[in-house]
């Protein structure tokens, strides 16, 4: 039985420990919202002459309380987390972020992905089946998320920003998926050759300031909303992970559109 592929990860310990931030500052205000409940609710439920309840009357009253209520706080976690994931993917497409397909699309899927990982090229046949299949229902919003373990990865990412500033990113970056077993300096001047682009503009861009910071951006704005590895994406903010099959995504497409409706 084939194994699913699964998505390469960021070893940084200061990623996971950001990462984890972000869940506590989900989580932990709720949680204490809620402990906060249980005790107003067992203070309520201990008649006033009753002195000191004991630890298994207290006990019994916080049971009976999350028995039958444990519907509602886990439906209010979720909520709270989905709410927190959507705030922190506002704004994640910038004036700096390709796209294709309609800015008015009912459907944004937003992919997180390195050149050089074997995964996110796998999965390309895929979306680029999905852009036909849903032609004019959705958009696709690519980042930079060069994983540190590969060299040609931040190369390959400036040389497509690059290549957007001639307005040439998108068939730029297909030839990048063409050419991924052979990532570097000749083949990204050789694509930027096959698509006429003004060399000397080519170069002096993806060795600029600017060019970088939108790489830089990306990374922090993976950080932000929890990509923790490639290839990652969000489908009208529900997240995905990994080279997963067509069915998957159209699964999740579906449910987008059907919410959108």
């Amino acid at each position: 039985m084939k194994k699913p592929a699964l998505p390469l990860t960021l070893a940084s310990a200061s990623n996971q420990q950001k990462l984890s931030r972000f869940s506590a500052c989900v989580l932990t205000p709720l949680v204490l919202a809620i402990g906060a409940c249980i005790v107003f609710l067992v203070a309520a439920s201990i008649p006033a002459n009753s002195g000191t309840p004991d630890k298994a009357a207290i006990e019994k009253i916080v049971a009976d309380y999350i028995s039958a209520n444990g519907d509602k706080l886990k439906a209010s976690i979720i909520a709270a987390d989905n709410r927190a994931q959507a705030q922190a993917l506002d704004g994640i497409i910038n004036a700096n972020t390709p796209t294709r397909g309609p800015a008015d699309a009912a459907v944004t899927i937003i992919e997180f992905s390195d050149y050089e990982c074997p995964f996110c090229a796998r999965v390309q046949p895929t979306l680029r089946e999905l852009e036909t299949l849903y032609s004019g229902k959705v958009r696709f919003a690519f980042k930079q998320l060069p994983l540190p373990f590969h060299e040609a990865a931040k190369p390959a990412a400036y040389a497509a920003l690059a290549a957007g500033q001639q307005g040439k990113y998108w068939p730029y970056h297909e030839a990048l998926w063409a050419n991924a077993a052979s990532l570097n300096e000749a083949t990204f001047v050789k694509i930027a050759t096959s698509l006429n682009l003004n060399l000397q503009k080519f170069n002096t861009d993806r060795a600029s300031p600017r060019i970088m910071q939108m790489v830089e951006q990306d990374l922090a704005d993976s950080i932000k909303v929890g990509a923790r590895g490639t290839p990652f994406f969000f489908i009208n903010g529900e997240a995905l992970s990994g080279a997963l099959p067509l069915a998957d995504f159209r699964t999740a497409i579906d449910a987008a559109l059907a919410a959108a409706q």
